[in-house]
Formats: structure tokens, C-alpha cells, sequence
């Protein structure tokens, strides 16, 4: 299973599409807070996150940080749009294993859950 994180309703559906359809159960969430929820009610069977950096009310790193706390060691895939360069360090100091850059195509996001998955 596979937590989405993202402010944009089509971010969320294209992302649980792709990995829908190559064998993953995406579970979405439209920000951070709802993100915490779910992940608290599949704790054990979400083993990835993909999380967007800029969200209102509560960004990507914080949910990153927050997950870690309910579940350290957890793999977590972070995406950013242009112009947010500069906040990529912020989601490495979080704790983000990968960041994708929007937009990104079906096969580089499949790629990044694949490398964390093992």
C-alpha cells in the first residue's frame, strides 16, 4: 500500500492510476493532516509514501516528519513543482528518501517506488 499526498486533485488521481495499475494499492490523502489519519488506520500496511512539499495547512516535510514519528524508517518519495528548488534541502532534512520533480511521467514515479521497495 501506498500513501498520496497531494493538495491537487488531479496530482492524487494520476499518481493512484499509475500505481493502481502496476499492482499497487494507492490510498489517498488530500493534505497532511488527513494523511496522518489514514496512515494511523494502515499503519502496517502502508510501506511507502508519496508526499507533495508545498500544501496548505500543513506541508510535505512536517508530514514527513510527523509519519517518521508514528513509524521511523518508513520510505517516503517527496514531489515538487517548479520553482521549489530551494526547498528541496528542507525535505532531505526531513527525511525524504527521493524528490520527483512535477511533472513527472508514470515511469519515473514507478522507478522511485520500485528503488525503495527493493
Amino acid at each position: 500500500m501506498i500513501l498520496v499526498v497531494d493538495d491537487e486533485p488531479a496530482i492524487r488521481e494520476i499518481a493512484s492510476c499509475i500505481l493502481a495499475t502496476h499492482g499497487y494499492r494507492p490510498l489517498t490523502a488530500a493534505e497532511g493532516n488527513e494523511a496522518l489519519a489514514l496512515f494511523e488506520q494502515n499503519r502496517e500496511q502502508v510501506k511507502t509514501v508519496v508526499s507533495d512539499l508545498m500544501m496548505p495547512r500543513m506541508d510535505g516535510a512536517t508530514t514527513i516528519r510527523s509519519l517518521r514519528r508514528m513509524k521511523p524508517g518508513l520510505k517516503t518519495i517527496m514531489i515538487t513543482g517548479l520553482g521549489e528548488e530551494g526547498r528541496v534541502a528542507e525535505a532531505k532534512a526531513a527525511g525524504s528518501d527521493l524528490v520527483l520533480s512535477k511533472p513527472f511521467t508514470a515511469e519515473q514515479l514507478l522507478m522511485a517506488v520500485k528503488q525503495l521497495l527493493g
